[in-house]
């Protein structure tokens, strides 16, 4: 089993894979369920080789378990995940190699509903807990309701042909 050090740093290398810097990477691993800080992340990298080191493993198409494996050769990596397929391989026939058809055939939708998660500034979601509340509607209701409106005032550009 991977020690939780091990899984740490496979999230730092994938940080590192989506170009995050900052806050925003200490944001993704800690929304990954590790608490780290700062200092924690930039030891992490260092021990890595660094984020430039780690940076072109990625580039050379390693996987996180490949540059675990290159970083750490005695380590037990069994209880890291399996990576999970890109999204383009989801929808490959592999007996063809083509896409799948997509939409799938059908005139409806595929779900009734959709979870969507939002980062607001606080001032923002203070204020739509404020109208929801004076609307007498949840707030999911009322983001529904604003989402819907904007939405159906836009107007897709028409040619000219």
């Amino acid at each position: 089993m991977a020690s939780k050090s091990i899984l740490k740093q496979e999230r730092v290398i994938e940080a590192v894979r989506r170009d995050l810097e900052g806050e925003t990477a200490l944001d993704f691993v800690r929304q990954s369920g590790y608490a780290i800080a700062s200092a924690g992340f930039t030891r992490l990298l260092n021990q890595l080789g660094g984020r430039e080191h780690v940076h072109h493993r990625v580039q050379a198409g390693r996987s996180n378990l490949e540059i675990l494996a290159e970083c750490f050769p005695d380590a037990d990596l069994s209880g890291l995940p399996i990576p999970e397929p890109v999204q383009e391989e989801l929808f490959v026939d592999l007996t063809t190699g083509k896409g799948a058809d997509w939409p799938p055939p059908g005139n409806g939708p595929l779900y009734d509903t959709v979870k969507l998660t939002l980062s607001l500034p606080s001032d923002v979601y203070e204020a739509l807990r404020l109208a929801a509340r004076a609307e007498h509607k949840s707030q999911n209701q009322l983001v529904v309701e604003i989402l819907t409106t904007a939405l159906s005032r836009m107007t897709p550009p028409l040619d000219d042909a």
